[in-house]
């Protein structure tokens, strides 16, 4: 995958079943995004 240029950050695991749509449209479109899982309450 390229470089990416789009971010895809949530605040809990539990929030990726809503944003893997996002990931799958940017996958299609051929559109290079990471995704990362970042918690507040973890250190």
């Amino acid at each position: 995958m390229d470089q990416p240029i789009v971010g895809i950050i949530m605040g809990s695991d539990s929030d990726l079943p809503v944003m893997k749509a996002a990931a799958d449209f940017l996958s299609h479109m051929n559109i290079p995004f990471e995704l990362t899982i970042v918690s507040a309450h973890r250190t």
